[in-house]
């Protein structure tokens, strides 16, 4: 589901009810040149390729296997992850003062505060 142009006692009443039922959501708005968008993808799974680390023989770097390696493609596995992401309401119910909201405040742009 993806809204836009809501009010947020509407998106926070749509969001409870896809959270709920395990529906995926999105929601944004602009404002001129400020913005936000907030996803809710429930407890989502997926899988990330992540490149094997060659390991180089010790002595071994200007040879036949060190060319080789160069030339053959890099190697990749696929590791299997998963998030769980918050509901609108909770993320909206973040307690900004204190000594843990300290670090957040940091990491959040003073235009998140304008917004609200």
């Amino acid at each position: 589901v993806c809204l836009t142009c809501c009010s947020r006692e509407s998106m926070v009443k749509i969001n409870q009810i896809c959270h709920k039922n395990g529906i995926k959501f999105f929601t944004g708005d602009v404002f001129g040149y400020h913005g936000y968008m907030f996803a809710d993808l429930g407890d989502h799974e997926f899988v990330e390729e992540k490149p094997k680390v060659a390991k180089v023989s010790a002595g071994v770097e200007d040879g036949p296997e060190a060319k080789r390696a160069r030339l053959e493609p890099p190697e990749t596995t696929m590791v299997k992850k998963r998030l769980e992401f918050c509901p609108l309401r909770d993320a909206l119910a973040v307690e900004w003062r204190g000594e843990k909201a300290t670090a957040a405040l940091r990491r959040t742009a003073p235009d998140y505060f304008l917004l609200q």
